[in-house]
């Protein structure tokens, strides 16, 4: 919905603006500036309009209502969703049944690009979702304020002490509801197709929360980074069966680490 009504925001002021300064004159449209100068203002206004948007509902909604709430998430999703819409990309989800059907579980997927994050948030509705993430992500301009109204969790690997502080915030998190999701290989894999090292102290969230963990993996074509828009990217989320607490109790982040690699890695 809102990146219709930026579409429609931005065609009604260039269409205007083309009336205006140009067919009024003449009753022709032949001013090629007028029409560039009026496209322009018009994606400036439509800018213009989704940081009001973001800062209007931030105010109105998410300073005043829980992480978890189902109305913050939808207006989240709102916006997290342009990107996807502007570039394109198409995603298809498999294996959606085999979501717990309460919140309060973590999520652990590869990670291939910043993409990853509204394909995510866009196809897991219904779930409060919300990310360990870098902590450049809470700073991004516009968005980085929603990221903890959100419930998502900054890690700043440069202080170990804060980033004990975030696991222990992301445990609450999903003990409080809310669905983790974290990114175990601990930044974006460059090759496609590929993981890389992951780090067996993120699967802390998994046996301290004490609640099921659902691996999932997101498989890109090896020239998804290659192909441009106006061509459509695809991508395919497989979410696979979820981990009861009960399977992984006994195991040690190493071996739980070992175990959710495997899975992940068979659908790429």
């Amino acid at each position: 919905m809102l990146t219709l009504s930026l579409i429609v925001v931005n065609i009604v002021v260039a269409v205007f603006g083309v009336y205006q300064f140009d067919y009024k004159v003449d009753n022709v449209v032949n001013n090629p500036l007028v029409i560039i100068l009026s496209i322009i203002i018009g994606t400036v206004i439509a800018l213009i309009f989704a940081l009001v948007y973001i800062e209007g509902f931030y105010l109105l909604v998410a300073k005043r209502k829980p992480i978890n709430s189902k109305l913050m998430h939808a207006l989240a999703n709102q916006f997290m969703a342009v990107p996807l819409h502007v570039s394109n990309t198409r995603v298809k989800v498999i294996g959606r049944e085999n979501l717990p059907k309460d919140p309060g579980f973590s999520i652990y997927s590869n990670h291939t690009s910043m993409m990853d994050i509204p394909v995510l948030m866009c196809n897991l509705r219904g779930y409060p979702v919300a990310f360990l993430a870098k902590k450049i992500v809470t700073r991004l301009f516009g968005i980085g304020k929603w990221t903890p109204a959100l419930g998502c969790v900054s890690l700043d690997r440069e202080n170990s002490r804060k980033g004990a502080e975030a696991i222990i915030q992301v445990i609450k998190n999903v003990k409080n509801g809310s669905t983790m999701v974290i990114f175990p290989e601990g930044t974006r894999t460059r090759e496609i197709g590929s993981l890389i090292d992951f780090k067996p102290g993120s699967f802390k969230v998994a046996l301290k929360s004490k609640a099921p963990l659902v691996p999932v993996t997101i498989v890109k074509a090896n020239n998804f980074n290659i192909i441009k828009w106006p061509f459509a990217k695809k991508i395919k989320v497989v979410i696979h069966k979820p981990l009861p607490f009960d399977e992984f109790k006994g195991m040690n982040t190493q071996d739980l680490s070992n175990k959710v690699r495997e899975v992940i890695e068979s659908a790429l």
